[in-house]
C-alpha cells in the first residue's frame, strides 16, 4: 500500500515537471498542469465521497448518519480501495441497511475471494454477522469456523465465534476459545463478557461477579456487561443495584449488531421500577437466566406477588461466606477501549484520512 501511494507520489511530480519543461507557453503549460489536476481530481473521487462520508457517520449527532450512505454508495461505484469498500459494508451493517450492508461483502467475496486473504476473512468475520441476526446461525457458524481454520485468528473472530457457540448450546467449545485466546493475547471485553455470560449459564454466579464487577468499573460503551451484572446482582436480590446497572445499559450504544436491544431493557427497568411488578420480574430474570442473558424478555411466571419497594428482596440466594467462596481465578486482561462488536468500527488509516481533510 505504502509503495503504490510512493509511486503515485512520484508519477505526479514526474508529469508536474514534464509539462513544466515543455517549450511552449506558460497559458499552456498552466492549462495543462490544470487538465492534470482535474483528471487527478476525478480519478480520486471516490475517496473524497469516502472520506466525506466517515466524517458523516463518525458524528455525534446521529441524525447526521443518513447523509452518508449516498456518499459511500457514489464512492464504490466510483472506486475505492477493498479495504474501504469493507469499512462501508460494516456501517451499513451497523447502522444503516443491513441487507445491503451484507450484500456488499457478498460482492467482495464473489469477485475478489482467494485475492486478499486477510480481507476475505474479515469479510466473512462480518458477513457472519448479517446471518446471525437473520437468525441463521448454522450458516454464521460455517463461516467462522472455515475463517478460524484458513485465517487469521483475531479478536473479532473470537467474538463472534464463541458468541454463535454460546447461543448454539456448545458451552464447552466456546470455553475452549476463550482460554484460547486468552493464550494467544487475543482477549478483549467481548470474550470476557462472554466468559462471564458462560459463569451465569453454569451457574457459577460468585466467579461471574467478580469477573463483572471489574468489568463494569471499566465503563465499556456496550450494553452486554451491564445486563449481566444485574442478573447477578437480582440473583442475590439485590434490585436496586440492579436497576442502576440496568441504567447504565440503555446509556450505551446500540447498533443493528447489538445483542442487546434497548427497547429490552427499558422494559425490565420498567417493571423492576414499578412495585407492583418489582418481585414477580425480579424473580422471571432469576430463573429464566439463558434467556436474559441472551438479550430477550425471561418466560412468565404465573405466580403473584405482593408489591414492594424494598431495595433488597428476600426470598433470593444468599450471598456466601468469604470461606464458602470458590478459589478466585486470574482475571482475563482487557482493552478498556475496546467494544465488544467486531469489525464496526473505521480504521486508523480511515481516520487519518478525515484527519488530512480537515487539515487539508
Amino acid at each position: 500500500m505504502k509503495r503504490n501511494k510512493n509511486l503515485g507520489l512520484w508519477l505526479s511530480i514526474i508529469i508536474t515537471v514534464a509539462i513544466a519543461l515543455l517549450k511552449i507557453p506558460i497559458s499552456y503549460k498552466a492549462g495543462l498542469l490544470a487538465l492534470f489536476i482535474i483528471g487527478l481530481l476525478y480519478i480520486r473521487r471516490g475517496v473524497f465521497y469516502y472520506i466525506k462520508a466517515n466524517k458523516k457517520i463518525t458524528s455525534t449527532n446521529t441524525e447526521d448518519w443518513a447523509d452518508a450512505w449516498p456518499l459511500y454508495r457514489k464512492a464504490i461505484k466510483a472506486g475505492i480501495q477493498k479495504s474501504f469498500v469493507i469499512t462501508a459494508a460494516s456501517m451499513f451493517l451497523q447502522r444503516g441497511d443491513r441487507d445491503e450492508g451484507k450484500a456488499m461483502l457478498l460482492d467482495h467475496l464473489a469477485n475478489s475471494k482467494g485475492k486478499d486473504p486477510t480481507l476475505d476473512a474479515v469479510a466473512k468475520t462480518m458477513v457472519s454477522m448479517a446471518y446471525w441476526m437473520e437468525g441463521d446461525l448454522k450458516h454464521a457458524l460455517s463461516l467462522v469456523e472455515e475463517v478460524y481454520e484458513n485465517g487469521p485468528r483475531d479478536k473479532n473472530l473470537y467474538i463472534n465465534y464463541t458468541t454463535y457457540l454460546i447461543e448454539d448450546g456448545q458451552l464447552e467449545r466456546a470455553q475452549e476459545l476463550i482460554d484460547e485466546a486468552q493464550t494467544a493475547g487475543q482477549t478483549s471485553p467481548g470474550t470476557t463478557d462472554n466468559q462471564g455470560w458462560l459463569h451465569i449459564l453454569h451457574g457459577r454466579w460468585d466467579e461471574a461477579e467478580e469477573l463483572f464487577s471489574q468489568l463494569v468499573e471499566r465503563n465499556p460503551r456496550f450494553a452486554e456487561p451491564y445486563v449481566h451484572y444485574a442478573q447477578i446482582l437480582l440473583h442475590y436480590g439485590e434490585v436496586q443495584r440492579a436497576i442502576d446497572e440496568l441504567e447504565r445499559a440503555v446509556e450505551c450504544n446500540f447498533s443493528n449488531t447489538s445483542a442487546m436491544n434497548k427497547k429490552t431493557i427499558d422494559e425490565l427497568l420498567s417493571r423492576l421500577k414499578d412495585p407492583a411488578t418489582r418481585i414477580k420480574t425480579a424473580k422471571e430474570i432469576d430463573r429464566d437466566p439463558k434467556a436474559v442473558a441472551s438479550g430477550k424478555l425471561p418466560a412468565v411466571l404465573d405466580e403473584a406477588f405482593d408489591p414492594t419497594e424494598e431495595p433488597l428482596l428476600s426470598g433470593f440466594t444468599k450471598r456466601p461466606k468469604e470461606s464458602e467462596k470458590p478459589k478466585k481465578v486470574k482475571a482475563q486482561k482487557v482493552e478498556v477501549s475496546a467494544e465488544r462488536e467486531p469489525n464496526t468500527d473505521l480504521t486508523e488509516e480511515d481516520l487519518k484520512l478525515i484527519e488530512q481533510m480537515e487539515n487539508s
